[in-house]
């Protein structure tokens, strides 16, 4: 396994995709497949970086050689660029899913079903040679300009080295990138950068999946570095400084016009490969005047340096690393502290906030790094936007309870309990992929625990669960429940964008009560939840206006305030002075006749036992995908009930022909219809529905498609747009 894997076991889970206000996954990992022939593609990406899996099941069972239930894609999806992995959803003969919008860059990625039958998407023709079952892709984009391929005059040449190995014993290869301009018979030899990649990798990584290549193409191409050859050797070998020395080093002088001067040579590595370039300085000081570590985690030799032979031969001594989900970062810490007490010249480029110990981080250290060879630097100290390590990342005990620990930059840390000691496979599964879809990131074995770091998060809310052994589990250290979703917990990342759905300070908020009713439609006890504002008089002569808010299907009256966050929105509301006083009612929507349990059962039991008003003028129905539906259902058919309607994720399919748009526009004083992104299943139906309310010459505003998928991040933001505009 690669370094990327950050120690991610042979073994890993299956998925699970659920529709009321998630999607998500459960997966594994385990040997790599022979593909089979296919013929459409498995993955298409869009302008926009949406990336859509189509796996044909029966392709994949021929592949792996029965029947499958479970299939997911996984790859650096995750928060920091991090591995995760996302569902699929079986949908008759395709498993499919929209993940996106990706940000620009390089992504690689697997397809895997049942747990452990990892394949290679066989409609990919790229590879990865240290990874059968890997295939990759690049989203253009701003950002990833360095990344892309450059126009055919601009490519330089890469070509293989073999020779034999004493050290290793055996025949081996390398692998060179030569300018485009590159002249064997310069009377001046080219600078050389020995590049090296990291534990479990190959000589080919730095171009398979760290489009090495394309970085030095672009970098030459823009003047921004000099002419040199760049050789990427093999690091898989006990003793790498003696097989550097004896073997890469001398097959690249037979075959390239490179200098000898230590002046003019570097050296760099990423993770393993930075271990053994600092074990080349520490040991040979003076062979290369360049020297870079990339995410290294092995610092050896700290105790006995020979400082003063390090800074009289080393032109340059810069060290790398990611954030805090990078392996290597408390390593960085630790061996930075020990070269400044003994005096070694170094610089440090700072920690990546926004990647882990991944390519990502690490083509952002070549781009870095190269620019400082064998020239002036383009800038003096750390890369713009990159942070001082002043403090090694520590995480509480174990054992500490409540869990997860969020720290103050975004950190979120996950620990089981004891008694998951002996599972195969842990993983913590939420709302914190792209456009807040659901991906799931591995634990790793910590004594009798699974613990893992995931971040740095946006502010917000999230909702997760444990999947221990394909069991969704309750994380029981979290003292958070979810009434329709028992195994769910939550978490809060504060920070300003997310202050609409923070609580506001004790005694300044609403008050949350329950209205218990008879309904007729069920036969039945019901209960709803009622939001009243601060300062509510139930003896005020003019009734409140009464907004009723609804769920999603699958989900109950409470989820609105224990997953969306309705009071601490509309308390932040109130206070800001941006909400009407009212009183929002959240209704139990899970009936057969939701008209009628609303009109004839829900209202009048709510304006008997609050002081609501019964004017349609000052009533207001919203809700979100089911909800959303039952919503569009009363305004069509019962148009002027409520004055104020919202929809959020839901569409309308019946027939246009039915829709009395003169009785909707007189009937409403504000229609406003909203969805999430392509990801978001309503997308299509809502598009219908714009398209079908042109047509009939019904009024009504559209939010726009927000960034996120059928979910509560979405709902949300629906609500805070929607709740200030009624009855004003």
């Amino acid at each position: 396994m690669s370094d990327l894997r950050q120690g991610r076991p042979a073994a890993a889970g299956a998925w699970r995709q659920m529709i009321a206000g998630a999607a998500g996954m459960l997966v594994a990992l385990g040997a790599a497949v022979t593909p089979a022939a296919a013929t459409e593609p498995w993955l298409t990406v869009d302008d926009e970086g949406f990336a859509t899996f189509t796996v044909p099941v029966d392709e994949l069972e021929a592949m792996v050689g029965g029947e499958v239930t479970q299939i997911v894609a996984e790859g650096n999806f995750g928060p920091s660029a991090n591995w995760a992995e996302f569902g699929l959803t079986l949908r008759g003969d395709v498993a499919t899913a929209v993940l996106g919008p990706l940000e620009p860059g390089q992504y690689y990625y697997q397809i895997t079903a049942d747990d452990h039958l990892t394949v290679k998407d066989p409609t990919n023709d790229t590879s990865v040679a240290s990874e059968p079952e890997w295939s990759t892709f690049f989203v253009p984009g701003e950002g990833a300009e360095l990344l892309a391929d450059a126009p055919a005059a601009d490519r330089g040449e890469l070509q293989e080295l073999t020779y034999r190995s004493s050290v290793a014993r055996e025949q081996r290869v390398a692998l060179a990138w030569t300018p485009p301009d590159y002249d064997a018979d310069r009377p001046e030899p080219y600078p050389v950068l020995f590049l090296q990649h990291g534990g479990g990798q190959s000589y080919r990584d730095w171009t398979e999946v760290g489009r090495a290549a394309q970085i030095f193409d672009n970098l030459y191409a823009a003047g921004r570095i000099q002419p040199m050859v760049v050789v990427m050797g093999n690091g898989n070998v006990d003793d790498f400084p003696a097989e550097l020395r004896r073997h890469i080093t001398r097959v690249a002088q037979r075959t390239f016009n490179i200098s000898r001067d230590p002046s003019q040579r570097a050296l760099a590595g990423l993770s393993m490969g930075g271990g053994q370039a600092f074990d080349v300085l520490a040991t040979r000081p003076g062979d290369f005047g360049y020297v870079g570590t990339f995410g290294a985690g092995r610092f050896d030799h700290l105790d006995d340096l020979p400082v003063e032979a390090i800074n009289e031969g080393t032109e340059l001594f810069r060290l790398y690393v990611g954030n805090q989900t990078d392996i290597a970062y408390n390593d960085v810490f630790t061996a930075m502290d020990a070269l400044d007490r003994a005096g070694v010249e170094h610089e440090f480029d700072g920690a990546n906030p926004d990647a882990g110990h991944n390519w990502d981080a690490w083509q952002e250290n070549l781009v870095d790094f190269a620019q400082r060879l064998f020239q002036e630097p383009p800038f003096e100290g750390m890369s713009p936007g990159h942070l001082p390590i002043e403090e090694p990342f520590e995480t509480p005990a174990p054992g500490t309870t409540p869990t997860p620990w969020v720290d103050e930059n975004g950190y979120v840390t996950f620990e089981t309990s004891t008694e998951f000691a002996d599972a195969e496979h842990v993983t913590v599964w939420a709302n914190w992929g792209p456009s807040h879809l659901w991906t799931r990131v591995e634990l790793s074995k910590a004594g009798d625990r699974w613990r893992g770091t995931v971040g740095p998060l946006s502010p917000g809310w999230y909702h997760y669960r444990f999947i221990v052994d394909l069991e969704s589990t309750k994380d029981t250290g979290n003292p958070t429940s979810v009434t329709s979703e028992p195994t769910w917990s939550q978490f809060f990342v504060p920070g300003e964008s997310a202050r609409m759905v923070t609580p506001v300070p004790d005694g300044e908020g609403g008050e949350i009560r329950e209205l218990n009713y008879h309904s007729d439609v069920t036969e039945g006890e019901r209960t709803a939840l009622a939001w009243t504002p601060p300062g509510y008089d139930v003896d005020r002569e003019e009734p409140y206006p009464v907004f009723y808010l609804q769920h999603g299907g699958g989900q109950s009256y409470t989820d609105w305030t224990e997953m969306g966050q309705a009071k601490n929105i509309l308390d932040n509301h109130f206070r800001d002075g941006n909400l009407e006083p009212m009183v929002v009612v959240m209704g139990n929507g899970n009936v057969d006749d939701f008209t009628s349990e609303l009109l004839e059962n829900l209202a009048p039991a709510a304006e008997e036992q609050l002081n609501v008003s019964d004017d349609p003028d000052r009533r207001a129905l919203a809700g979100l995908s089911m909800g959303g539906g039952q919503t569009m259902q009363i305004l069509t058919t019962r148009p002027g009930e409520f004055a104020y309607v919202g929809t959020f994720s839901a569409g309308y399919s019946g027939d246009p022909a039915a829709l009395d748009a003169d009785a909707i526009n007189d009937g409403t004083t504000l229609l406003r219809l909203y969805n999430g992104n392509v990801t978001d299943f309503t997308y299509d139906s809502v598009v219908g529905t714009l398209e079908t309310f042109d047509q009939v010459g019904i009024e009504y505003e559209f939010a726009g498609f927000f960034e996120g998928p059928h979910g509560w991040d979405t709902w949300q933001h629906d609500l805070i747009d929607f709740a200030p505009r009624i009855f004003r």
